[in-house]
């Protein structure tokens, strides 16, 4: 988990982004959870094949929220540890979108999804025609990264990482 914790806070410096306290959503009957699916499980044991699994499997529903997909750019892999840190699974998905669609109001439905699945928000940014949300699901260990680019005119982008915890 140190090194998909060190990914997330390299990524956040390189944005611009700075850590806060993430907030437990309140229960109420306006903030159930909507898709518990969209939150990974607490792996038992973190093996390379059940972090893909879960990760592919959380990474399929949420794009399946996604509208108007062109393309989707998958990059997926074990990310290799060192001596410091250690190996960890990475969905890495670039998602084409159609002209039409706002990739900046999709990233942030995608992040309110989120939330409400049980994921909390750590940072999120939405400035210059790019989005970017940090999130954590809590005790099972993982990080996402959901991000929306609308600086390329008929290029709308939409991407999310989402890193496992350590493998065991």
């Amino acid at each position: 988990m140190k090194s998909a914790v060190a990914a997330l806070a390299i990524l956040l410096a390189l944005t611009g982004c700075t850590a806060t306290t993430p907030t437990t959503p309140v229960p109420s009957e306006t903030s159930a959870p909507t898709d518990t699916t969209l939150l990974p499980a607490t792996l038992e044991l973190v093996s390379a094949e059940a972090a893909q699994a879960e990760g592919t499997r959380v990474a399929d529903g949420l794009q399946a929220l996604i509208e108007g997909i062109v393309y989707v750019d998958d990059n997926s892999e074990v990310v290799p540890g060192d001596a410091e840190t250690a190996s960890y699974y990475a969905v890495y998905r670039t998602i084409t979108l159609e002209n039409g669609v706002d990739p900046l109001i999709m990233s942030a439905q995608l992040t309110t999804i989120l939330e409400q699945s049980g994921w909390s928000i750590y940072e999120t940014t939405n400035e210059d025609g790019q989005y970017l949300s940090a999130l954590s699901s809590g005790d099972s260990g993982w990080f996402a990264l959901i991000g929306g680019d609308a600086t390329v005119e008929g290029q709308p982008v939409v991407t999310f990482q989402i890193a496992s915890p350590d493998i065991q």
